[in-house]
């Protein structure tokens, strides 16, 4: 089996661990998505990208920085930009795999209540040291259902 190269390890580790620190999910508030306001969606999914962007910072380490966050409530979106601190190639075999298990790793991190019965996507690019695009991978409930048993 092939394996990932060193950067294609480190942006899953990256997303792994921020992921699980930033707590995705989290409306166990008794906040309700789907009968808020926009406002209140706003609100949310602000939070939600500082959670996520807390996160990161605790677990990348040196590998990756964020660059850009987004919410956008008439989107139901959640948006992170990540810049790879150094170069280096990734095959395009790799690449794909790194995608299934990046995604894989936001669907089963995101609560799934948020991602079935909501139209919320949490999209995030990464791009090269260099600026180069190197991937996009979006959750949402209809590319996370092969995530759920």
């Amino acid at each position: 089996m092939e394996t990932l190269g060193k950067i294609g390890v480190a942006i899953i580790a990256a997303i792994g661990g921020f992921l699980a620190v930033s707590v995705l999910g989290g409306s166990g508030d008794g906040f309700d998505y789907t009968t808020a306001s926009l406002d209140e969606k706003q609100r949310f999914l602000e939070r939600k990208a500082e959670n996520i962007a807390r996160g990161f910072r605790v677990t990348a380490g040196k590998s990756s920085k964020i660059t850009q966050t987004f919410a956008d409530a008439e989107l139901d979106l959640v948006s992170l930009s990540i810049t790879l601190e150094r170069d280096g190639a990734i095959p395009a075999g790799e690449l794909a795999k790194a995608r299934n298990l990046l995604l894989k790793t936001a669907c089963t991190l995101t609560e799934r209540k948020l991602l079935t019965e909501t139209p919320f996507k949490l999209r995030i690019r990464y791009f090269a040291a260099s600026g180069g695009s190197l991937m996009t991978v979006e959750a949402d409930g209809e590319s996370c259902t092969r995530y759920f048993s």
